[in-house]
């Protein structure tokens, strides 16, 4: 039997609840074994009424752990597992087992393929692989009835030769555990971090005072800002503008992705301020229309153009069902410039162009089609905005 120490101690005997810290490895010769384990799960239990398992076991024999974890998920009683540091291999399978699964917020678990060794002829190496696969199906059957991975996720960390290290966001992400454990300390630039973090990105960046009047010559942003950068990080990742950075992040990397955020607020006004003439021109063409033909009158004509700016399907629309006044020179033959027949000389090789394209690219050219060639107007609005 192992001679290394095994932690048990009982806790709030008042309110009925014990606890047994497995801190170590499992296997006959490591911190806690089946045998020992079982004893003291027992006594616990039979006295209390509920059970806490605090780990940080980096894993060990898979039957060792397998007869802890069907004693625990055996128990009638109420159990809580708190990973407090990593539930490796072995140890993350018995944390299933737990009603209640906690991990502390830098806790992690990690899952990887079954080791063994064997030694005796090429049978007695194929019924090690065999034991082995049999093992890895019994563990893939415990992480899919307990965790919300797919069976995929299960068999590559089985199947991938590597060591898969779960953060315990991750871990919550899958159903691993049940609640994340924050700590309760907090700093002052955390602090910080929180009162801003209903700020706008824009108002974010004004608090921290990035760059003084006077940039420092090696603009060295973390001069200004070293107990800032979790603050900062904190603001950005509540807008989702965080990217690739972290809290661990370079000063170099931190300065490198606010430039990138300032260019793109900078091209987003650029666009926004672009878009808004866009608008205004479109809604001076419409208006103008409208006022020549009597649809509407001098005196409304500034509130039809700054509704046709917010809306300008809509207002075309109400316009289009308007009747204007009589048209003096409704019999009068117009003389139209003609080119190819009877097609205004305006849309050659324009003859693809919307009324929206016209609107953007030739707004005097429109207005002039709407004077000397009606139908062809007509035609290019209502193929846009007709229902």
């Amino acid at each position: 039997m192992s001679k290394k120490p095994f932690h048990y101690e009982l806790k709030n005997q008042v309110s009925g609840g014990a606890e047994i810290m497995m801190y170590g490895y499992i296997g006959k010769y490591d911190e806690f074994d089946y045998k020992r384990f079982q004893q003291v799960f027992r006594d616990a239990l039979s006295a209390h009424n509920d059970l806490t398992i605090r780990m940080h076991c980096g894993g060990g024999s898979v039957y060792e752990g397998l007869a802890i974890y069907d004693l625990i998920m055996n128990s009638e009683k109420h159990t809580k597992v708190i990973v407090e540091g990593m539930a490796a291999s072995m140890g993350g399978v018995i944390a299933l087992a737990g009603d209640e699964i906690e991990m502390n917020e830098n806790a992690f678990f990690m899952m990887h393929a079954v080791t063994s060794g064997c030694f005796g002829n090429k049978n007695d190496f194929k019924n090690g692989i065999q034991q082995i696969e049999n093992c890895e199906q019994r563990l893939g059957k415990i992480f899919g009835e307990r965790t919300k991975a797919d069976e995929q996720t299960i068999k590559n960390w089985f199947d991938s030769g590597q060591d898969h290290w779960l953060s315990s966001d991750k871990c919550l992400e899958l159903g691993i555990c049940d609640r994340v454990i924050k700590p309760t300390k907090k700093r002052k630039n955390q602090e910080e971090a929180e009162s801003i973090t209903n700020k706008t990105p824009e108002e974010a960046f004004e608090c921290f005072n990035l760059y003084p009047d006077e940039p420092p010559e090696d603009n060295n942003i973390n001069q200004h800002t070293e107990m800032k950068k979790e603050a900062i990080f904190s603001a950005l990742a509540a807008e989702g503008l965080a990217g690739k950075l972290t809290a661990l992040s370079s000063d170099k990397e931190f300065e490198q992705r606010l430039e990138e955020l300032f260019a793109k607020a900078k091209r987003t006004d650029t666009l926004e301020n672009e878009l808004k003439e866009f608008k205004v021109s479109q809604a001076e063409v419409l208006i103008s229309a409208a006022l020549r033909s009597g649809k509407i009158t001098g005196a409304e004509k500034e509130e039809w153009k700054n509704d046709a700016i917010e809306n300008y399907a809509l207002v075309a629309k109400s316009l289009e069902r308007m009747s204007g006044k009589p048209d003096p020179n409704a019999g009068l033959e117009r003389q139209k410039p003609v080119i190819d027949g009877d097609k205004h000389e305006l849309l050659n090789g324009r003859e693809k162009w919307t009324f929206s394209q016209w609107q953007e690219k030739d707004p005097k050219g429109l207005e002039r089609l709407n004077e000397e060639a009606k139908e062809e107007f007509e035609k290019l609005f209502n193929a846009e905005f007709e229902d």
